[in-house]
């Protein structure tokens, strides 16, 4: 390796006339900070002791820094010359509270939650019905979230939905399932509970943001015989009543849901059913108009957005229809 050409003088005026820091020459001349040490020692330049050097860096550098910017001590040591030592000292002085070591290990980009209400209500009915979301240790800072599809538009569509929050991961496994992982911070912990809160119900808004999410999760719109349907179905029996009793509530009439009995038995893949699965359906044409008329500001799944689209028009088509027949 090539000798780092460098001479007294220049490291003279770097090192006590400008009174940089080792890790700054170092950084200023491309080499190592132990070559800088090494020809302080050979030009006989007497060095500055570790804790007597002067550290030059504010309370609000630092808390920029570390709890801004999220940098590590080590970070901060190269970037600012520091020994990282040092930057633990300076961070007890300032009194600025060093990361704990779940929070240390975070590395991949989070962003707080944004608060909205409506987004809330979307997530938390989309997580009840496609979503795993967990903690992978109690102490984690992270909230994990995943889920699987062969349907590319799911996957692009919780792309869509957390991106902006933390870094996710896509891969394709065999039988073309695309899974996708997010890892977000503590401020989704509401998405680790499995039950809607009371305040999605009490609110119209609320209500209907976080059945579009379930319906882009677990729901069906299409026309089928020629005729627009809505299904929904879950093996959670309390949340399809809540849903079914706030539409009624809402003056979209539809019929209690009922169960397909499959608890205990088997698919064509010898999985054993652990629950029953709980569904209904809206096939009358106005009812469905007023719950498309509802739900179709918050759903975001393309394909649940074309099949509303699809089902209206399949609905005026018979209505016209209908006005034909009877005026004749």
């Amino acid at each position: 390796m090539e000798k780092l050409e460098i001479s007294r003088d220049v490291l003279i005026d770097l090192y006590n006339g400008k009174k940089l820091s080792t890790f700054q020459i170092a950084d200023k001349l491309g080499c190592c900070q132990a070559t800088i040490w090494k020809r302080l020692k050979e030009f006989g330049i007497k060095t500055r002791l570790a804790g007597v050097e002067r550290v030059n860096i504010s309370k609000a550098e630092l808390y920029n820094l570390y709890i801004n910017k999220k940098l590590s001590t080590w970070e901060i040591e190269r970037i600012r010359g520091i020994p990282r030592g040092t930057v633990h000292r300076k961070l007890k002085e300032y009194h600025i509270k060093i990361r704990d070591l779940a929070t240390a290990n975070i590395i991949n980009f989070r962003k707080d939650f944004s608060g909205d209400l409506a987004e809330k209500a979307y997530l938390i009915g989309f997580r009840m019905g496609d979503l795993g979301v967990r903690k992978i240790y109690p102490n984690s800072k992270t909230i994990t979230v995943a889920s699987g599809s062969t349907i590319k538009e799911q996957i692009d569509l919780i792309h869509n939905l957390f991106k902006r929050y933390g870094a996710v991961r896509i891969k394709t496994a065999k039988n073309n399932r695309i899974n996708i992982w997010v890892g977000l911070n503590e401020s989704f912990i509401f998405l680790l509970s499995k039950e809607a809160p009371s305040w999605i119900f009490k609110s119209k808004s609320s209500f209907f943001s976080f059945l579009a999410g379930f319906i882009d999760a677990e729901g069906h719109i299409g026309v089928y015989n020629n005729m627009a349907r809505f299904a929904i179905g879950n093996y959670d029996k309390n949340i399809l009543f809540k849903i079914y009793q706030k539409l009624n509530d809402c003056g979209i009439n539809c019929k209690e849901p009922l169960s397909d009995h499959r608890k205990g038995k088997k698919n064509n893949e010898d999985y054993v059913y652990r629950e029953n699965y709980w569904h209904f359906r809206i096939d009358r044409k106005a009812e469905l108009l007023k719950l498309f008329k509802e739900i179709k500001p918050y759903l975001r799944h393309k394909n649940k957005v074309k099949a509303l689209n699809m089902a209206v028009k399949n609905i005026y088509g018979r209505v016209k229809l209908q006005k034909k027949t009877i005026s004749r």
